[in-house]
């Protein structure tokens, strides 16, 4: 049976693909999409595809439940701080319609384990199912329909959206407990941030014993060897090597993201008591990005400008900047780095939620 559903969420890269994927398949039809208005070229070529894949776009919330008559609604918004808010106002929205309807949430964003288990509680005593199925993979991912699909929770509610999520990706169960996914996103990001600092310092070292002026493409063949070593990683690939060879360091994972899930990164090392002082090279990389943030604000990055920032900045600087917000008591250093962050991030992190 074809999936009836919403999307909030719907005009961004890694759900906006959807629409085109799905032409193609009967196992689920967006009905409606919210769209809140944002401009510019790609969130225009989203509103045609989803129009053309038969939905409508509605400003409100209101608006994208109507009658009630659906099955489910995907969300891929934001962070934390973001969601919370689509949450507290669309939940109490859809338990009014109900009337005997077992609806279900899919949540794709990328959140803290916190915020899945609380949200999860939430959904319950609203009698809404509630699933996070985090991303992986990218633009790139979703637009080839290759992005890994996290999944855990009710193994029911996966088996019923599987159909549909093979037409975007590869999805995975990792079993029952509604944080899984999470968690599992968490684990691959100590991979992409631990690889990132690594093949950022690499650089920067060749750079130095090999005395050039700065990173550039002369350095492009070097790594595409050693690379292929022990000590590869994809990071190189997909990050720092267009940084070093194309001078692009603006395109890619946008650090006003990354350092957001490097904060739930942290914490949930924490949680699951990982000894404090390996949490380190995380909040490490993650006052990088904040000084980024900081220092040039009106300036977009990605997070392979941080071999560039390395390069390109008194290491005194950097060095002193760090050592006035790291420490070696965990949790402190988790604050430490949250509180450096711009404002707009810092509500986006909000890491303690209650409904």
């Amino acid at each position: 049976m074809t999936l009836r559903l919403l999307a909030i969420g719907g005009l961004g890269r890694m759900l906006a693909p959807a629409a085109t994927h799905l032409n193609a398949s009967s196992a689920a039809l967006f009905l409606r999409i919210h769209d809140r208005g944002g401009e510019g070229e790609y969130r225009n070529q989203s509103r045609q595809a989803w129009l053309q894949h038969g939905a409508r776009l509605v400003p409100t919330l209101q608006e994208l439940i109507a009658d009630g008559e659906f099955d489910g609604i995907v969300i891929c918004a934001g962070k934390n701080g973001d969601d919370y808010k689509i949450f507290a106002e669309l939940v109490p929205l859809l338990h009014k319609v109900q009337q005997g309807r077992q609806y279900f949430i899919l949540h794709l964003s990328t959140v803290s384990t916190g915020f899945v288990k609380v949200t999860h509680q939430f959904c319950q005593r609203h009698e809404i199912q509630y699933a996070n199925y985090p991303l992986t993979g990218g633009a790139k991912g979703a637009l080839l329909a290759t992005m890994l699909i996290l999944t855990s929770g009710d193994k029911a509610l996966f088996q019923r959206v599987q159909p549909m999520l093979l037409a975007l990706g590869t999805p995975k169960y990792f079993g029952a407990d509604i944080t899984a996914a999470a968690s599992v996103k968490l684990i691959g990001h100590l991979m992409v941030f631990h690889g990132l600092l690594g093949i950022s310092l690499a650089a920067n070292l060749h750079k130095n014993a090999f005395h050039l002026d700065h990173l550039d493409n002369t350095q492009v063949e070097f790594f595409d060897f050693l690379n292929q070593g022990a000590g590869g990683t994809r990071q190189w690939d997909v990050a720092l090597r267009q940084g070093i060879e194309l001078q692009q360091w603006s395109e890619g994972f946008s650090i006003k993201h990354a350092v957001v899930d490097i904060i739930y990164t942290a914490q949930l090392l924490i949680e699951k008591n990982i000894p404090g002082i390996l949490t380190l090279p995380m909040m490490e990389v993650a006052l990088l990005f904040s000084y980024l943030l900081k220092t040039q604000p009106e300036k977009e990055f990605a997070s392979q400008a941080v071999a560039a920032l390395i390069a390109n900045t008194p290491k005194e600087v950097l060095e002193e900047f760090i050592k006035n917000n790291i420490s070696l008591q965990p949790r402190k250093c988790l604050s430490n780095c949250v509180a450096t962050l711009p404002k707009i991030i810092q509500d986006s992190v909000m890491l303690d939620i209650n409904y």
